[in-house]
């Protein structure tokens, strides 16, 4: 008989960085100066930070602008706490409590994102989250909810019913951000700093779900 975890013995997946409703329409500043095509260098940096590798800071574009004609525009939408353009962002306050955990191989760096005028800062300060550790503990046999994909992973679809994601105990050692490699897409974060995000009020912007343990 499977034995699930207590109630403080979880994890928690993160959803707000994939959420329709966190996407803003930011560009780096490299779009505007190739004809308003993001390059390709750039496209290959979140490609590859979307499925959890280390990049240095130097694959993240260092300023970012509204996109032109998109309504409304991208500085005169509210900062969600996690938000993307394809990269995943975090404002100051979510970066302030992150950066007090072990992000493993991942970092947080800054960049800047700017109004329409491209000379007036956005007010308050911005983060790349580069989530880029792994843990490989999910339970996909003991798990409902998620659908298999033809390369052989798993996916949580979008606003599931019946989600019930189960994860070996070694899922609560390690790192406090990372993904596990037979699940797309999604990232986790330990209970520890879901509980720091919730002592800030930071919690809602981030979309987490429980995820319960086996424990043997």
């Amino acid at each position: 008989m499977t034995k699930h975890s207590e109630a403080n013995d979880c994890i928690w997946m993160v959803e707000g960085h994939e959420a329709d409703e966190n996407s803003r329409g930011w560009r780096p500043a490299e779009f505007f100066e190739n004809n308003e095509k993001t390059p390709e260098d750039i496209l290959k940096s979140i490609r590859q930070a979307s499925v959890g590798w280390p990049l240095p800071q130097d694959r993240f574009p260092a300023d970012n602008h509204p996109m032109p004609g998109s309504y409304p525009a991208a500085d005169e939408q509210s900062v969600p706490q996690i938000f993307t353009n394809g990269f995943t962002f975090l404002s100051e306050e979510s970066a302030e409590v992150v950066g007090q955990f072990d992000l493993g191989e991942g970092a947080l760096y800054p960049t800047r994102l700017w109004h329409s005028d491209r000379v007036t800062p956005m007010p308050g300060n911005f983060f790349y989250l580069n989530v880029a550790s792994k843990k490989d503990t999910f339970l996909p046999e003991q798990s409902s909810g998620i659908k298999k994909l033809a390369s052989g992973k798993w996916q949580v679809p979008r606003l599931a019913k019946n989600l019930n994601l189960l994860f070996s105990k070694e899922a609560l050692s390690g790192p406090d951000l990372w993904f596990q490699p037979m699940l797309m897409t999604n990232f986790f974060i330990s209970d520890r700093l879901k509980q720091a995000l919730d002592a800030r009020k930071l919690s809602n912007d981030w979309m987490l779900t429980r995820c319960s343990i086996v424990v043997d």
